[in-house]
């Protein structure tokens, strides 16, 4: 009987034993020392291991599994202890070497906890993870021999470069001009684009050609005359010593210019790097005066500041403290109601008795076309306040399109006004549904008015960002020259801002699609990477698959077929009524390529029966005409028409932008009188006739 009952009690404590182990509590977390390495380099992983059962770590292995984003194929690394554990938990450390042949792009890794003995798998968490990148060629330093130019003084740039192989990279080609890649501004010796302020001569001066580099090396360029000051454009600005708004008199005024340097291949076909340097003031032999600020500053010159207009956005007269009006909904469609909510209080010593509460509204040219009475028969106490709510106007459906003036007016039983309100309202013929192609983040402003009036309809809209705008402004963003990281974060940065914009327009971000594709890379990948076995490498980002987690597609090709296959299937699956481009004959290269795939993508499900010939296309020119072979399309205008309300919510949204001068737009904000109400883009009449021209 005893030996029965010693057997139950040995098992019950086996039993509860496991259990308690079953029951340890054990959490793993950590992150790659970087965010992303070259190809051939190492990539260190860390983790820090926590909870009871680390008190025995010679029980537990870790490892880190790697693969590339979207494959199944799984290398594990195990990582080494570099700690006890302590109240920080056990600190543990591994290397992984990445092939030289490894696809670039994302790669995605999970930290595994193994008990040794058992292959007992105790936890398993997914971490932060890293992108693959090819670089050859860096340019390390990049620096201007002065500050201060005088207009015919001769610039000088000492360089850096380095050999990141381990070959020899051999007869390279190194150019310093006044342009920056990707090139959006184009010469007007490159097919006659026109000479302006936008628009200025590279000044490309070849630095070093046949240059050698010796592998895994570092190079100096002894400072080398790269080129004359010069200014761009003549700035009209106000005399040294005035005040306000008002430029007094025409100058040439000091500018702050950059400079960029381009390390090519002999034949200029292959772009390794390229760098902005940092900003120089120029200026005149004669003239200090006035003193220009950079984009990193709210205006140019001071001269631009107005002290006025910044302090009264409503124009005298327009708002009344009596009447409050809900400006939430001021963007209606033809066949619309306006429905007016309003909140009046008395603000005078004695009672309002018997009031009466009109709207009115008045065409662009003040002719009347609706009045209606809200409420009446209403009394307010003094200092008491009542809410009032009313259809004002059933919107005919055969109504012009246009903005109309809003009067709200409230009146005695006499007839005698109390209280007065006035707003804008406008009336477009939105679509059933929406989609937007953007070659950057920040280029959907130009559609920000039909952004809003879309939402305000309640319909769908979806929004595409081609590229990742990793380029543009990166090395101001991070006050050095930009290597593939920087890039690729920069190209974040610029998502999320595109993300918060288009959410002040009312636009929820799980309606915007990001491709990740190379900033100024569009015009390779269309004409010389058409296929997914010949992606093309940007030089930015050093990756030749997308880099980015949080795009569409994760690692997708930089080529042709895979960028209209996947904007092909976006439109099959949202099937817009309505699809907005950028123009396809801009000189920026994204701008023109992004209509381009776009396009193409439309011509294939044309034929494929897919999309409707119906289907609205509309163009968008930001930069102007490149002087490239013409598209052969048909357009005609088309403009949407914004209340005061939408134009303030789009003028705010370029606030937003703060790497592309966002800081400077709030710093010249437009009042309620001087904003835009109308918004110009070309409808393309014949998309459906001319598959293939620019192939």
């Amino acid at each position: 009987m005893v030996s029965r009952l010693w057997l139950r009690a040995w098992v019950l404590c086996l039993v509860l034993a496991s259990s308690a182990r079953g029951a340890e509590t054990i959490s793993i977390e950590g992150a790659p020392s970087d965010t992303g390495y070259n190809v051939d380099s190492e990539v260190t992983i860390r983790a820090t291991l926590r909870g009871d059962a680390t008190r025995d770590l010679a029980r537990f292995l870790v490892f880190a599994d790697i693969s590339y984003f979207g494959k199944t194929a799984v290398s594990s690394v195990q990582l080494d202890r570099q700690s006890e554990s302590g109240a920080d938990g056990a600190r543990f450390e591994g290397v992984w070497l990445i092939p030289p042949e490894a696809p670039t792009g994302v790669y995605s890794v999970t930290l595994r906890v193994e008990d040794r003995a058992a292959h007992r798998v105790f936890a398993r968490q997914r971490i932060r993870g890293f992108s693959a990148y090819r670089k050859s060629v860096r340019i390390a330093r990049l620096a201007l021999d002065n500050t201060f130019y005088t207009v015919g003084d001769p610039i000088e740039c000492e360089v850096v470069l380095q050999n990141l192989t381990a070959a020899p990279m051999k007869d390279l080609r190194v150019e310093f001009s006044r342009t920056s890649y990707p090139g959006i501004r184009l010469p007007s010796s490159e097919g006659g684009a026109a000479r302006d302020a936008s628009n200025p001569e590279p000044a490309l001066k070849v630095l070093r050609e046949h240059l050698d580099l010796p592998a895994r090396s570092e190079t100096i360029l002894p400072p080398t005359v790269a080129g004359a000051a010069t200014l761009l454009q003549g700035q009209q600005a106000a005399a040294p010593g005035s005040r306000g708004p008002v430029r007094q008199e025409s100058v040439t005024a000091p500018e702050v210019q950059s400079y960029a340097l381009a390390v090519w291949n002999a034949g200029r076909t292959v772009l390794y790097d390229v760098q902005v340097t940092t900003s120089a003031i120029v200026r005149p032999p004669s003239r200090d005066l006035p003193k220009p600020y950079d984009r990193n500053f709210a205006h140019a010159y001071n001269s631009d500041i107005d002290f006025v207009k910044y302090r009264e956005f409503y124009p005298p007269g327009m708002v009344s403290p009596a009447i409050a009006l809900d400006r939430s909904r001021t963007l209606f469609r033809p066949g619309d109601t306006v429905h007016v909510k309003v909140t009046l209080e008395n603000p005078d010593a004695v009672a309002w008795r018997n009031i009466t509460l009109r709207a009115e509204f008045d065409d662009a040219s003040g002719k009347a076309v609706q009045s209606a009475t809200l409420a009446s028969g209403l009394t307010l106490d003094p200092g008491a306040a009542r809410a009032v709510e009313a259809d004002a106007w059933p919107i005919p459906a055969a109504v012009a399109p246009g903005t109309y003036r809003l009067k709200l007016v409230l009146v005695t039983s006499e007839g005698r006004p109390l209280a007065r309100t006035t707003s804008d309202i406008a009336i477009n013929n939105v679509p059933a549904s929406l989609m937007i192609f953007n070659a950057h983040e920040d280029d959907e402003v130009a559609y920000g008015g039909l952004v809003r009036a879309a939402v305000e309809a309640g319909i769908p809209v979806r929004v595409v960002f081609f590229t990742s705008g990793d380029v543009g402004a990166c090395e101001r963003y991070y006050s050095k020259p930009c290597g593939p990281n920087e890039a690729r974060e920069f190209g974040m940065v610029r998502m999320e801002e595109s993300a918060e914009a288009l959410e002040h327009l009312g636009l929820p971000r799980e309606n915007l699609v990001f491709l990740g594709l190379p900033d100024g890379g569009s015009e390779e990948i269309w004409s010389q990477h058409i296929n997914v076995s010949n992606p093309f490498l940007s030089t930015s980002l050093a990756a030749d698959h997308a880099p980015f987690e949080n795009v569409l597609r994760p690692n997708l090709p930089y080529a042709r077929e895979s960028v209209v296959e996947v904007v092909k299937q976006l439109i099959a699956d949202f099937r817009p009524t309505m699809i907005a481009l950028t123009h396809p004959d801009e000189r920026d290269v994204d701008h023109r390529v992004a209509a381009w795939f776009a396009l193409k993508a439309c011509d294939a499900l044309l034929r494929e029966n897919r999309l409707d010939p119906a289907t609205v296309v509309l163009a968008n020119a930001s930069y102007g005409a490149g002087g490239f072979k013409p598209a052969p399309y048909k357009y005609d205008k088309a403009t949407i028409y914004l209340s005061g309300e939408a134009a303030a919510l789009k003028q705010e949204m370029t606030w937003i932008y703060q790497s592309q001068d966002g800081n400077r737009s709030e710093g010249m904000r437009r009042t309620w009188a001087e904003l835009r109400r109308e918004e110009h883009h070309l409808r393309i009449l014949d998309w459906q006739q001319h598959e293939g021209w620019n192939e």
